[in-house]
């Protein structure tokens, strides 16, 4: 991965503040670590310096990003790659790798949502997939809530589960039409809010890609395209293979 933006110095993380919760009736654990960085300070004006944000065409994500720094990335992989090993079943002939890293603001008004983009996602049915998602900024921003499908009860998806998801899903959809236009950011008649993690600054959260998730989005406090003051997160993605 090549850097769009220069490395800076940062001070150790930390995990000592780490809380390990597990969420519905399949117990998926999260991981919540406050307190993460030393210097959180220097991560927020790292994103505040680079000018490239942009759509990154590949995850769906309601906004603009822009690539994380390399040494921020190499850091975060170390502090927290064996949490990955301790609070997950993951076989130790598998290795940690970076899929996407990113700085990442919320832009897209309600009114634009595709109609994906009102529902919760998953980041892929892989069964060694997480997802790494630091809070930056000060500011009263929506966290993530995690989420189960009604009609088939499923809270993650996974490679067995995926045809049967879809086509549920879009069986209801076609019955009962397209989702509002609006982020969802609580319980509908098609899926249930189970729980969330709240935003706090230098908060950081892991779960599985494979959880149904979606930022607990406000659009007139969260949809914000300037890193100086809006819904700033850092957000790394990892497969172990």
């Amino acid at each position: 991965m090549q850097p769009l933006v220069p490395d800076v110095q940062y001070a150790a993380f930390s995990v000592e503040t780490q809380d390990a919760f597990v969420v519905g009736h399949e117990q998926t654990r999260v991981l919540v670590i406050d307190n993460f960085a030393g210097d959180v300070a220097s991560i927020k004006r790292a994103a505040c310096d680079v000018t490239n944000y942009a759509e990154d065409g590949k995850t769906g994500y309601p906004g603009i990003r822009t690539a994380l720094p390399v040494a921020y990335v190499d850091a975060v992989m170390a502090a927290v790659t064996p949490l990955l090993y301790k609070h997950y079943v993951i076989p130790e002939a598998l290795n940690p790798h970076v899929e996407l890293a990113y700085y990442s603001l919320l832009t897209t008004p309600a009114r634009e949502l595709n109609p994906l983009q009102r529902l919760p996602h998953f980041d892929t049915h892989n069964p060694h997939y997480y997802a790494v998602l630091h809070y930056l900024n000060e500011g009263d921003f929506g966290g993530t809530g995690f989420f189960r499908h009604r009609p088939t009860g499923f809270e993650r998806i996974t490679n067995d589960r995926i045809d049967i998801y879809k086509q549920s899903a879009s069986a209801f959809m076609a019955v009962r039409g397209l989702p509002e236009e609006k982020y969802i950011n609580g319980s509908t008649n098609h899926y249930e809010l189970i729980t969330g993690v709240a935003y706090k600054a230098n908060r950081l959260v892991i779960y599985p890609g494979n959880l149904l998730h979606s930022g607990l989005v406000t659009e007139a406090v969260d949809v914000c395209s300037d890193p100086e003051h809006g819904r700033l997160t850092a957000n790394i993605f990892i497969d172990f293979h």
